[in-house]
């Protein structure tokens, strides 16, 4: 909307204000003095140079068509095989420096809190001592069975670690927060008592820097089968180099003790399963009697066994359990109690239980790591009821893509038309759009040249050009049209339109480049995110600026007849003198 509002304004403008200043403030004057005699001599003599070798090129042009078509046509296609053959990778979102290094650290299940806290401190020390790049250290260790509100948004446990590193900014340190990430990630690995661990680089806000992966998603019922082939996944994905933060969605199983009640003996004894559980829920996790109140704060009174008497099954066997006639029964006269693996986390998508294998690229771009999974996955054996589908950051990217796509089309098409209303013609808007495929090509060879990914930064800033490159074209086809109605013969009209439009199409693309070059050049935190843009939208206009000087003149020639448009001009005019008669 910003764009098109810009747009709207600074065309009513142009049509209005510019012309109005233009009669107010430039006068006919003859040109004298120091400067004037400097430009005449030196940057005019220059610029009718560039007209007559400009003049020159189109001559040849004109007489070697299908020369200059075939060249265009192998510039397109050869610029295309780049990207076909795998040169320039693509990535969803560009991930900018923030300066903030996360890691949550998973120790053994269980741990005590205070043998957290040794470790955390541990980590803490190498912290200040390895990385001066790092200004402030945030750290959580360990929590309470009641997890708090923080377990609302994150992993919480006695056993887990959260550390959060604030970085100076981006010009007093020489690595980067993936460096420094990584080479924490080789610290956290040696460290035993780690069982997991992540480290991100997002500070949480917004997509723009937000860590991207890779998600092999896998469907089915049966745990144990999902379980293997998330494990063959994930080894395989760890053997890939820039494959970083391999995770399985899906904890390991853990052991639990599972109490099976008889309904038979429940009843014979006047017990039911809601009474039964109940009691031994209360026993074993504690019942709230009351609340102790000191100072204005309440405290809960929570009454259970200690821990003593129920640490073991033949504890847990001799719970008593009191019916309603106020008779007592030992649990393991009316039920058993048995170990059991369960699966703390089941996942579900599209109505399937699922599990997911992520992996965050390091020094490689989102797509080739992606089309890497896609081998490992294809060599791994899966049962037949087992499906397998690659989803994460990468669907993002590819379903932004396809939008993109669609939205190209779409404006090809309003831009087409709009164009074919104003010139009342279908061939002039096609021969001017020629240029819109060689923006694409410059656009691919400026990424090439500069190593940017293909981003969807980058694809915003190649649609951008339809309605920036078209401009030139429209600039030479409208004056090649009026030299054509004052009686020029066709090439001649080209040449001359030719010459006399460079200086306006080379002023309209070097503003807009130098306009983008600090968007481009840019190096400070955050640059990252908007650069592809500015690259892109500089590589397209300059190189289809230099191809469409020469393929549009061309194919006007090519597609139009000598004297066609002024027999129509003819027509059109005898045809309103009639009109004007009746």
């Amino acid at each position: 909307w910003i764009v098109t509002i810009t747009s709207v304004v600074s065309t009513l403008i142009a049509i209005s204000l510019t012309p109005m200043l233009s009669s107010r403030l430039l006068k006919l004057t003859n040109r004298t003095g120091r400067a004037s005699r400097f430009y005449d001599k030196t940057i005019n003599v220059a610029l009718i140079k560039l007209d007559n070798l400009y003049g020159k090129i189109l001559g040849w042009s004109l007489k070697h068509k299908l020369i200059i078509g075939i060249t265009a046509v192998a510039i397109f296609i050869g610029s295309i095989g780049f990207v076909v053959a795998g040169k320039i990778p693509f990535e969803f979102m560009p991930e900018s420096d923030q300066g903030i290094v996360n890691a949550t650290i998973e120790l053994q299940a269980g741990m005590r809190v205070d043998e957290t806290t040794i470790i955390a401190r541990k980590i803490e020390s190498f912290v200040d001592k390895n990385y001066p790049e790092v200004k402030l250290v945030s750290t959580s260790s360990g929590s309470d069975d009641q997890g708090g509100i923080s377990s609302i948004f994150g992993t919480s446990g006695s056993h887990i670690i959260q550390l959060k590193l604030k970085l100076v900014d981006l010009d007093e340190r020489s690595r980067s927060c993936w460096d420094i990430g990584d080479d924490f990630r080789k610290y956290l690995s040696s460290i035993p008592e780690i069982v997991n661990f992540t480290v991100t680089h997002s500070n949480g806000f917004g997509m723009a820097g937000g860590a991207s992966n890779v998600a092999v998603e896998i469907y089915g019922y049966d745990f144990d089968e999902t379980s293997k082939v998330a494990q063959d996944i994930a080894a395989g994905i760890s053997e890939i180099p820039g494959a970083r933060d391999v995770q399985i969605s899906r904890d390991d199983e853990k052991p639990e003790l599972k109490v099976i009640f008889d309904r038979e003996k429940l009843a014979q004894h006047g017990l039911n399963t809601a009474m039964a559980s109940l009691a031994v829920r209360n026993r074993m996790d504690g019942l709230v009697a009351t609340k102790f109140r000191e100072d204005g704060d309440e405290y809960d009174v929570i009454v259970r066994f200690d821990e003593q008497y129920r640490n073991s099954i033949s504890d847990i066997e001799n719970i008593i359990l009191m019916n309603s006639q106020g008779q007592q029964v030992r649990l393991k006269e009316v039920g058993q109690v048995v170990e059991h693996w369960s699966p703390p986390n089941i996942e579900h998508k599209r109505r399937e239980r699922v599990v997911s294998v992520t992996a965050t690229p390091y020094n490689i771009a989102l797509g080739d790591l992606a089309n890497a999974i896609k081998e490992v996955v294809a060599n791994v054996d899966k049962p037949t009821n087992v499906l397998i589908d690659i989803g994460g950051s990468y669907e993002d990217m590819q379903e932004t893509n396809a939008d993109l796509g669609l939205l190209f089309v779409i404006i090809v098409i309003l831009v087409y038309l709009i164009m074919a209303s104003q010139f009342e013609s279908f061939k002039m808007p096609f021969i001017i759009m020629m240029s819109i495929p060689f923006a694409f090509s410059g656009v691919i060879l400026a990424l090439l040249f500069t190593g940017t990914t293909f981003s969807v930064v980058a694809i915003l800033g190649a649609i951008l050009l339809v309605g920036i490159v078209i401009k030139n074209g429209i600039v030479l086809v409208d004056y090649i049209n009026l030299m054509i109605d004052r009686g020029y013969p066709l090439h001649e009209a080209i040449i001359k339109s030719g010459k006399s439009r460079l200086r306006p199409v080379l002023m309209t693309a070097f503003t807009t480049v130098f306009g983008l070059l600090p968007m481009a050049l840019s190096l400070g935190e955050g640059s990252e995110v908007w650069s592809p843009m500015g690259i892109a939208v500089i590589g397209g206009l300059i190189f289809s600026t230099i191809i469409t000087l020469v393929i549009i003149p061309v194919l006007y020639a090519a597609m139009a007849r000598e004297g066609a448009r002024v027999k129509s001009r003819k027509k059109y005019v005898e045809q309103f003198k009639f009109m004007e008669k009746e």
